[in-house]
């Protein structure tokens, strides 16, 4: 004579029918943990788990490029140049997902890793490239591939699960400190160039 076993069946019904069916979008992957612990991956499309508390889904969009700017804002990076030089580096990680189970589990902050690989392989590229080409941009592409590289290779053998899609090299100057010594010293090597010129010209006429 009552309806509420009926309510409760219903609900109960409602939520694991919830729960047990998953809509994976085209760019997504989700990860089934049974109890707490790694089951499966679910792959794009319509998947079947068994209702919660028993498991449960988390879905990740891991085909979608994400980034990580360094630094974080205007904030000054300080880096060693070859020729024993200091230039102030801003640069654009971009990234994404290539194996969710391994960025889930293998890492405890994968994101923080991934950015202190990031510094550790731009310092040891700027390292290689003289001051000049850096600030000039002469060196740049160079040392965008050399950091992509050397930063899949270190998350490679982390077991990340984290693809290096790219990096793009921002602000290259002189640091704040020294700006106008910078500065007096091109105005001086482009007035000896002038200078330089002027003698070539006036020796050829003679």
């Amino acid at each position: 004579g009552s309806w509420v076993p009926i309510i409760g069946a219903v609900l109960v019904a409602v939520l694991v029918l919830a729960t047990s069916i998953h809509q994976v979008g085209p760019k997504e992957q989700g990860i089934v943990s049974t109890f707490g612990k790694y089951s499966h991956t679910l792959n794009p499309g319509l998947n079947m788990t068994l209702p919660w508390p028993l498991q449960n889904v988390e879905v990740t969009d891991v085909t979608s490029i994400r980034s990580e700017q360094m630094p974080d804002g205007n904030a000054e990076q300080l880096i060693l140049t070859g020729d024993q030089n200091l230039v102030d580096l801003s640069y654009l990680i971009r990234w994404n997902i290539k194996d969710l189970r391994l960025f889930r589990y293998q890492l405890a902050e994968p994101q923080e890793t991934l950015r202190e690989v990031a510094e550790a392989a731009m310092r040891a590229s700027v390292a290689e490239q003289t001051f000049d080409s850096i600030v000039s941009g002469a060196g740049r592409a160079t040392v965008e591939e050399r950091v992509r590289t050397r930063m899949q290779a270190i998350l490679d053998a982390y077991r990340s699960g984290i693809a290096i899609q790219g990096v793009d090299i921002g602000r290259t100057e002189p640091p704040e400190q020294v700006v106008e010594a910078f500065k007096d010293v091109s105005a001086a090597q482009q007035d000896a160039d002038a200078e330089i010129n002027r003698a070539e010209a006036y020796s050829q006429q003679l």
